[in-house]
């Protein structure tokens, strides 16, 4: 049986027997993601210090990182590349992370959510749908029909999961290199050793942004404990055939976290992927959609419900 459940103003849970998600008003940032069978919390937690309520505009990295929020219109701060917007100044983490969305619909298994930007013109929607071990998100993005002309917009997933010792990330088909963009001005080829551990693969206080190469098709990603406990993600390649992995050791977060970011572009600059041609463009009056899944398996021992 799934329940909503309203923790507080501003905060509401979903919970079934397998899953408990938490998702804020503010960003409709999901703030817990746990798995009640085994105890395993797949969320990174906020500090406390830093939690507070970001501002319209702040730069991500002087906010804590917790959660899983969308990027969207441009995961890096740019000017925008096309008319009529051309020039006018994208946010870093793009504009939804940092306002309050409107809750159209809660339900015992769903909570529907949506944002408007006056800047770009376009209304962004997100529907979480729990259904046992499986929570599955649903996007619409409606550029105003008064637009005029179809016009690129970038959306990044960033859902930042907890890494425990020995986790290690698993891609979904067969490579042997990854590109390392950690440093956007030397973007590198490098090998790709079967998966990824973050005491193995990122140096202590560092971090690393690596993507599976353009026109691979990778079918999921995945995050395995030591013990068995499993997250896997999903999404609809038509929409968003690219994948970023965002690596942090301790350079912005307290612990070890790993961010699994299908993308419609190709890398993390509206303005730079625009000019490269690898960003999705949205028409006027064209309700575009996609799809994301999250589904979590139990590791060895269990915990009561919580």
């Amino acid at each position: 049986m799934n329940t909503s459940l309203p923790l507080h103003e501003g905060l509401h849970r979903l919970a079934s027997e397998q899953l408990s998600v938490d998702v804020a008003t503010r960003g409709a940032r999901i703030t817990s993601l746990k798995n009640r069978l085994d105890g395993r919390e797949w969320l990174a937690q906020a500090n406390g210090a830093r939690a507070s309520e970001p501002a319209y505009g702040v730069r991500f990295t002087d906010t804590d990182h917790f959660g899983w929020d969308e990027m969207f219109p441009s995961v890096d701060s740019c000017a925008y590349p096309t008319h009529p917007f051309a020039g006018l100044d994208v946010v870093d983490h793009g504009e939804l992370w940092s306002r309050p969305w409107e809750t159209l619909e809660v339900s015992a298994a769903t909570i529907v959510q949506r944002a408007r930007s006056e800047r770009f013109h376009y209304t962004f929607e997100r529907a979480l749908i729990l259904d046992g071990s499986t929570l599955r998100a649903n996007y619409a993005v409606l550029l105003d029909e008064a637009s005029p002309a179809a016009l690129p917009f970038l959306w990044a997933l960033h859902p930042q999961f907890a890494m425990n010792e020995g986790s290690r990330v698993e891609l979904g088909g067969d490579r042997t290199h990854v590109i390392d963009t950690s440093d956007a001005a030397s973007i590198r080829s490098v090998e790709w050793l079967g998966d990824l551990v973050i005491e193995r693969d990122v140096e202590v206080g560092s971090d690393r942004m690596i993507y599976v190469a353009p026109g691979e098709l990778i079918e999921e990603a995945r995050i395995v404990d030591h013990n068995g406990s499993t997250l896997r993600v999903t999404w609809d390649h038509t929409f968003a055939p690219y994948l970023g992995v965002w690596i942090d050791r301790g350079r912005y977060t307290s612990g070890h976290v790993v961010a699994i970011e299908p993308t419609n572009g190709f890398f993390d600059e509206l303005a730079r992927a625009h000019r490269s041609g690898t960003v999705g463009l949205f028409a006027p009056g064209k309700r575009v959609t996609w799809w994301v899944e999250l589904n979590v398996e139990q590791g060895e021992g269990s915990c009561a419900n919580s």
